[in-house]
């Protein structure tokens, strides 16, 4: 049975944690995931700034040379992306946000250590124990990043994309479907940490009396049969399908229940 305490001293510090929950500055963790040239690193430098870009085997940085506030680091080794996490959580730098590109290879780095450590060959086989150290190994650390959020940095992880079959489906989950690439438990779980999963591609338009072709960045983000997508918003308030010309400012304005503008195409004209 508890006991009562005498003294508020004793429970003062928690106390004083306490606020208004709409006064809580809000730090996002996102997943974003899509083919090669969709725009993945494009929306991720769009972030706050100073950013660190965590560079895993992508050799994608020509997108963000010239946008100002980015750092950038390339990862080759497990170790080194567990050295950094502890860095970022050390406080001892200027970054408010940390986009991790990409996490698809990150695992390619887990199963790697994971050989070593067994003292296997790259060409070995990868047993169903080894699979296992590799997925507890991607779902610890990448919650540890998620949690920078905690430490007030905004992190974005990107993922390429991967359509599953009937075989790779979770049970009850509609089929097919398209999601990030990552190893179905992995991927269970961070999509489950996340506050927004968003998809990207590339949509056609043809404007105008003209038939003017126009190509559009997209984010899928609203609920859908087949992609795997997400985005806590307040009770109450509807989420829109897809974002055009996404950025953090406008995936903000979402969590928070603000509408967004939504661009309208331009009706070709009868003549």
């Amino acid at each position: 049975m508890a006991t009562k305490k005498s003294s508020t001293t004793e429970f003062g510090s928690i106390v004083s944690r306490i606020q208004p929950i709409h006064e809580r500055e809000t730090f996002l963790a996102m997943l974003i995931y899509g083919r090669s040239g969709t725009g993945k690193t494009a929306f991720g430098s769009t972030f706050p700034k100073p950013m660190l870009l965590m560079d895993i085997r992508e050799k994608g940085s020509d997108t963000v040379a010239q946008v100002p506030g980015i750092d950038l680091v390339q990862v080759d080794t497990w170790e080194e992306f567990e050295q950094l996490y502890w860095y970022l959580i050390s406080g001892k730098h200027q970054y408010k946000t940390v986009m991790i590109d990409q996490i698809s290879q990150l695992q390619d780095l887990a199963m790697e250590k994971v050989r070593r450590d067994e003292g296997k060959q790259p060409t070995d086989l990868i047993s169903k124990r080894d699979w296992g150290a590799i997925s507890g190994m991607m779902k610890t650390w990448l919650f540890n990043y998620r949690d920078l959020i905690d430490k007030e940095m905004h992190v974005c992880m990107c993922a390429h994309e991967r359509a599953s079959s009937g075989e790779e489906a979770i049970e009850d989950q509609i089929d097919p479907s398209i999601g990030p690439r990552l190893m179905p438990s992995v991927a269970s779980s961070v999509n489950g940490a996340v506050s927004i999963i968003g998809n990207t591609f590339i949509r056609e338009r043809f404007v105008g009396t003209e038939r003017t072709r126009m190509v559009e960045y997209c984010m899928r983000i609203g609920p859908h049969a087949y992609y795997t997508t997400k985005v806590r918003t307040p009770v109450g308030i509807e989420t829109p399908d897809v974002i055009v010309n996404p950025t953090f400012d406008k995936a903000m304005k979402i969590t928070h229940g603000e509408s967004i503008a939504v661009k309208k195409t331009v009706k070709a004209k009868k003549e």
